[in-house]
């Protein structure tokens, strides 16, 4: 097996597998996961772990690319008619999970630096699989428009937890003797200059980009300045470690709410990115030792129980405080079940960032990806029934 087959064999079969999960009214990313897992270490080992490795850069891109989308997708107006207590909600139900998840983690004995990393992956809710489900039964509504908000911006502030939370683990494993003043320096360092960065190549995207004519010329203009930004933030001068993701991700935000051809750069991605999100999903099950999920049964359990109860008692939390209606208090959680999108990209990422614990990363946080793929949307579609959202719109 080379590269180039393997990635053949990725595209090709997914497109039949995606088609066919789809028909079945399963999340697509569903289909890409369970072909991963045939293809890969689990199974028919078509994709073996060490070719995985090679093709690790392919992962790194599509992730990029899912950060400019969730940058996209932060909106100051949208914060602005939202108002407060939504934004309540949002911070709430992040926190909680990550809060339940490392608390989970801990109990199970796996270690400060890992449970780190795994609530910091697990606090992030999957857009796709959310929106899909309301789309589906047309739900319109209060507990509809919190749904969305959530899962729109939960996705940055999980990414900005993993940066954190990267850099304190990195601290732990390398084992070096340095006090909390400076690390904490260096945590808010990394991140403000990854912000930085990205604002300034979403400047110059922006400037650029009210110069092009053709689509073509846009998409070629927005791939190399978010490869750019990402590379550039590669390097660790001086132990700082900064976030390509926040980067990325700022990048979009800055071109979402002050570029006035916002549509024309997103446009220009969109069909582009697709390819690289289906080899990055399939790539993401070929990973999964299914062998030593089954180890870690307990583990994957807790892991499951602490994630929805994070997101449900943080919702509930953030909706008593600022006194939203019943049903958001009482919903809002059985909608953000569902985890994959930036969950698959980190986990992934996380474990080529971290060798020594990477497949326990990827056992937990992607194997239980399959689970809450299958019971998130049914846990969607049951709260927007008991809200009475179903078919408004």
């Amino acid at each position: 097996m080379n590269e180039i087959l393997a990635i053949g064999l990725i595209l090709f079969f997914g497109y039949f597998v995606g088609r066919l999960i789809s028909r079945l009214r399963m999340p697509t990313v569903t289909g890409y996961i369970l072909l991963g897992l045939a293809f890969g270490v689990s199974l028919l080992k078509i994709i073996p772990k060490d070719l995985n490795l090679k093709l690790t850069w392919l992962i790194e891109f599509a992730l990029l690319l899912v950060a400019f989308n969730v940058g996209m997708e932060l909106r100051i107006d949208t914060f602005r008619r939202l108002g407060r207590s939504l934004i309540l909600i949002i911070i709430l139900e992040t926190v909680g999970a990550f809060l339940f998840l490392f608390m989970g983690m801990m109990l199970m004995r796996q270690g400060v630096a890992l449970s780190l990393l795994i609530a910091a992956i697990g606090c992030a809710t999957a857009p796709a699989v959310t929106v899909l489900v309301l789309n589906e039964y047309r739900a319109a509504g209060p507990l509809t428009q919190v749904l969305l908000a959530c899962v729109g911006m939960d996705d940055a502030i999980g990414l900005t937890f993993y940066s954190v939370c990267a850099s304190i683990a990195h601290g732990m494993f390398d084992k070096t003797q340095i006090s909390v003043a400076i690390l904490i320096g260096k945590i808010v360092l990394g991140v403000s200059i990854s912000i930085m960065i990205g604002v300034a190549f979403g400047i110059l995207l922006d400037l650029i980009t009210r110069k092009v004519t053709y689509p073509l010329d846009i998409l070629v203009v927005a791939v190399g300045t978010i490869m750019l930004a990402g590379g550039l933030l590669q390097f660790r001068p001086h132990g700082i470690r900064f976030s390509p993701l926040i980067a990325s991700m700022a990048i979009g935000f800055y071109i979402a709410n002050f570029a006035p051809r916002h549509r024309a750069i997103r446009g220009a991605l969109e069909h582009f990115s697709m390819p690289f999100y289906v080899i990055y999903f399939v790539l993401a099950g070929a990973r999964l030792d299914f062998r030593l999920l089954m180890a870690l049964g307990w583990v994957a359990a807790v892991y499951l129980i602490c994630r929805f109860s994070g997101k449900l008692f943080g919702a509930w939390l953030g909706g008593t405080i600022s006194r939203a209606p019943r049903a958001i208090r009482r919903y809002t959680g059985f909608g953000l079940f569902s985890q994959a999108g930036i969950a698959i990209g980190l986990c992934l990422y996380a474990a080529k960032e971290f060798p020594q614990v990477g497949d326990v990363i990827v056992a937990i946080a992607l194997g239980t990806t399959v689970v809450t793929e299958l019971i998130g949307p049914l846990m969607t579609k049951f709260a927007i029934l008991r809200a009475g959202e179903a078919y408004k719109r």
